[in-house]
């Protein structure tokens, strides 16, 4: 089958010019911490979506590679997750974000700096299918205990892309469309929490492929332009437009539509775009107390104010004018989304595999990517994880670990068309009886162990290696039995 991406997604091409609507890569995107306090990561959920949609993800910020697990409690529609966080710190992974003074707007891409800016990433890639429903964002916090949970939304989304094939004569179309961020209420009304986007696009296309690190604001290979442009000119399309989600109707402002943009007679042009987010920073005098619905919603030439008087609703129901020029109705820059889309993916080997933990399922993972199906994949030197299978025709990773260890392997595979490629991975285990998390179990991992005798832990203690929720000699000889350095299983513990 042939791929498509938009970070690359994937979809069949054909020969019959009808639109195919797709939802795409999340590309890259930039993220401002206005929480007003630190956090600690940031969690993507991705509604009816599997984890095999996801091919790799961005480690260009402090936590390093997003982490992907699978929820399939509803079956008929499962849930996806990733997960950046960093629970031990090393070098500039330091597990937390600072949160941004009041109107500034700091750059994502110095890892030695922790100013309140991190920079994220997936790609995806799927068939004919939509590999998604609806995509939600949130930052990590911790509760009163210290224990990490999913907080504060950001106002973000990402692109929803009409994809027409070229026939003869007709070149390949695509059409972007930027929804309104999906941000839970608590309290029930028509409209959703109002943002501002602004849309800006490249003013002519190539045929070259940025990879995922590609996409960004910065300017990493010199040529005054940032990356995401891929080398050409840019243009704003859309200066201002009001996004806010609808409960059970559409308005204008449920999403923004851009032109029609052409990918060439063969469909090769890569289309990259970026979508700025902005606060609605209107008074509560400005939205319509009933509804929810923000009246301001058109900026004036100073980029700040609003336009006109505008009808509200008050809290008893009672109409009042509101003159949206005498107000700042755009407020802080909340982040960027910047997005490739082109119609065949390469065939390619994705860039790293998450690390997993012992008798924990493994979430499906593809390791190659793109050309034509079926492949033929194998691991050509090394070993996978114990539990852990490839499956040769789509090179799906999948099982569920059973020992604790650093695996390195190399992956060898080829696509229908003959395109072949390999990678050499490393897949890290941990599970009980690693109770520093280092991927061994060796004579300290015993020691912490002995030293914690007689004590009550909680469910998941790696020092409880028999789940008994007591540590004791029975643990002890346990993990002598796991070891993973040589000198460690030589130890027998006295009685």
């Amino acid at each position: 089958m042939k791929k498509m991406t938009l970070l690359l997604p994937l979809l069949a091409l054909g020969s019959v010019a009808e639109a195919s609507n797709i939802r795409g890569s999340l590309g890259n995107f930039d993220a401002m911490n206005r929480t007003g306090e630190i956090v600690y990561g940031i969690e993507i959920e991705l509604d009816d979506c599997h984890s095999k949609d996801v091919i790799s993800t961005y480690p260009g910020n402090h936590y390093g590679y997003g982490k992907i697990r699978e929820d399939l409690t509803d079956p008929a529609h499962p849930k996806t997750f990733v997960r950046y966080e960093q629970p031990v710190a090393s070098g500039f992974q330091t597990g937390f974000t600072n949160f941004l003074p009041p109107n500034s707007a700091p750059s994502c891409y110095n890892l030695a700096q922790n100013v309140g800016c991190e920079h994220f990433g997936v790609h995806f890639a799927y068939g004919n299918t939509n590999p998604y429903s609806a995509v939600k964002y949130n930052w990590l916090v911790k509760d009163a205990s210290g224990k990490v949970v999913v907080g504060p939304s950001l106002l973000i989304s990402t692109p929803v892309f009409d994809f027409t094939p070229p026939i003869v004569g007709i070149p390949a179309q695509v059409v972007a469309t930027i929804p309104a961020p999906v941000v839970p209420q608590p309290v029930v009304k028509e409209f959703g929490e109002p943002s501002w986007v602004k849309v800006i696009k490249t003013k002519t296309h190539k045929t070259r492929p940025l990879a995922l690190g590609d996409l960004i604001s910065d300017d990493h290979d010199g040529d005054n332009l940032p990356d995401w442009t891929n080398g050409e000119p840019d243009e704003v399309e859309s200066e201002w437009h009001l996004l806010q989600t609808r409960n059970g109707a559409s308005s204008k402002k449920t999403e923004l539509t851009g032109k029609a943009e052409d990918m060439g007679e063969n469909g090769d042009k890569v289309i990259t775009r970026r979508y700025e987010f902005y606060a609605y920073a209107g008074p509560a005098a400005s939205i319509d107390a009933e509804k929810g619905e923000a009246m301001c919603d058109a900026v004036g030439a100073d980029g700040v104010s609003g336009l006109d008087v505008v009808d509200v609703t008050d809290a008893f129901g009672e109409t009042q004018s509101f003159d949206c020029s005498s107000v700042a109705i755009v407020g802080e820059y909340l982040g960027a989304q910047m997005t490739e889309f082109l119609a065949a993916t390469p065939f390619s080997m994705v860039d790293a595999l998450q690390n997993g933990s012992v008798n924990g399922l493994f979430p499906q993972r593809p390791v190659a990517n793109g050309g034509n199906t079926p492949y033929v994949v194998n691991v050509t030197t090394g070993a996978l994880p114990n539990g852990l299978a490839i499956d040769s025709d789509t090179g799906v990773l999948s099982g569920v670990p059973s020992k604790v260890g650093v695996f390195n392997f190399t992956v060898s595979a080829s696509d229908t068309d003959g395109t072949a490629a390999s990678k050499a991975y490393t897949v890290k285990v941990t599970g009980p009886g690693d109770t520093d998390r280092d991927n061994d179990i060796d004579l300290n991992d015993l020691n912490t162990i002995k030293a914690k005798y007689g004590q009550v832990v909680s469910a998941g203690d790696p020092s409880d290696v028999n789940g008994d929720l007591r540590v004791n000699l029975a643990d002890h000889r346990k993990a002598a039995t796991l070891c993973t350095l040589p000198k460690c299983a030589l130890v027998t513990p006295a009685p």
